[in-house]
């Protein structure tokens, strides 16, 4: 079903912060530049980066007259979707990381579920593509609902759709630049994970209608874990949390919707997120003491809103259950001592699944 044509003079401007892409970047820009719907800009806001993605994104404009190249300092990809707000002129704004792509029909997908009514928010569903030197498999995921909805509608769904990850990225989304600009609403640049879910939140705030598509029209690239939550050790990830979902928490209470549903997934995905941040102590790359950790631990499980949470541990895992219990009971020795030993598995275990991963590819 294609637009009707009075949607054809509307603009949108797709920004892509840019920081050694790679080659990646090229098939990024190949797959905006291949969109079925052609009324669009590109910025293109090169953060500082150290190889040639900078002159990629050089060459690209000078042969498209739609592309517009930033050039700044590295700053982070807050400071640069902020820039790239700033320099839009489209009446609509999509972003799209230089890492991943998106499929030819996206753009129009999402702008004709916004014309179909006063829609102010357009979000899809997603495929992750995994990816190493070796072989390469994808997962789609799909919104639970689909359609449009008034503000107070769709926040009955908000916990389901923010548990399967809908509502923090802003690539899977269209935004009215108007409503961004005139309600002021930024990425926070000091703030190093969580703030494209505050964005969203911000923007969704102000909605009166949004748009679910449930087909997965962008494609996020993931190359290793390296770019998972935990792929890599990250200081004060436990505090980053507590504070986003506290922001999380606040919100759904704003809007009277921290109850039943919405509640329950939000707390689940919480927990979840607290086992992350003990298994953090033990990456790899953690330089953290032992007494350090033990430390940390305490401060973790003796946590008024972690113990608040306990009962939400139960019944989705065997590991997420047996760490309840031992927050329950406050045992910091048997929490360090689970994942001193699951990390001492996984090392001398290593050999043995990369064999059986190399088995697997030769069997393909």
């Amino acid at each position: 079903m294609r637009l009707k044509k009075l949607v054809y003079n509307k603009v949108v401007t797709i920004i892509v912060p840019v920081f050694n892409a790679g080659e990646q970047l090229i098939k990024c820009i190949n797959s905006i530049l291949n969109q079925s719907y052609k009324n669009i800009e590109i910025v293109l806001v090169n953060d500082g980066s150290t190889d040639n993605s900078g002159e990629i994104c050089d060459e690209y404009a000078s042969y498209h007259s739609k592309i517009k190249v930033i050039h700044q300092k590295n700053s982070g990809p807050s400071t640069a979707r902020n820039v790239g707000v700033n320099s839009a002129s489209g009446d609509y704004i999509q972003f799209v990381d230089a890492d991943d792509y998106i499929d030819p029909c996206m753009t129009e997908q999402l702008i004709q579920s916004m014309e179909l009514k006063d829609v102010q928010l357009s979000m899809c569903g997603y495929k992750t593509i995994h990816t190493n030197k070796k072989n390469q498999f994808t997962e789609n995921y799909v919104p639970s609902i689909k359609g449009i909805y008034k503000n107070t509608e769709f926040m009955h769904f908000f916990g389901e759709i923010f548990k399967d990850n809908f509502v923090n990225s802003p690539c899977n989304k269209l935004f009215v630049r108007e409503i961004i600009k005139e309600n002021n609403i930024k990425f926070i640049e000091n703030l190093n994970m969580g703030e494209d879910l505050l964005f969203n939140l911000d923007y969704i705030n102000v909605c009166e209608f949004i748009s679910v598509v449930n087909e997965p029209l962008y494609n996020y690239v993931k190359l290793d874990s390296s770019q998972s939550l935990t792929g890599s050790f990250k200081n004060g990830l436990f505090d980053n949390q507590q504070f986003l979902f506290n922001k999380i928490r606040n919100f759904l209470i704003e809007k009277k919707c921290y109850i039943k549903r919405n509640k329950y997934y939000v707390e689940k995905v919480y927990t979840d997120r607290i086992i992350d941040c003990l298994e953090n102590f033990f990456h790899r790359n953690s330089n953290l003491r032992s007494t350090q950790i033990r430390k940390q631990i305490h401060c973790i499980i003796y946590d008024e809103v972690v113990r608040s949470s306990i009962v939400y541990f139960k019944g989705h895992s065997i590991q997420k259950s047996f760490i309840g219990i031992l927050i329950k009971f406050k045992s910091v020795y048997g929490i360090y001592s689970y994942f001193t030993f699951k990390k001492f598995l996984r090392l001398r275990m290593k050999p043995f699944f990369d064999l059986l991963k190399t088995l697997n590819n030769k069997l393909a």
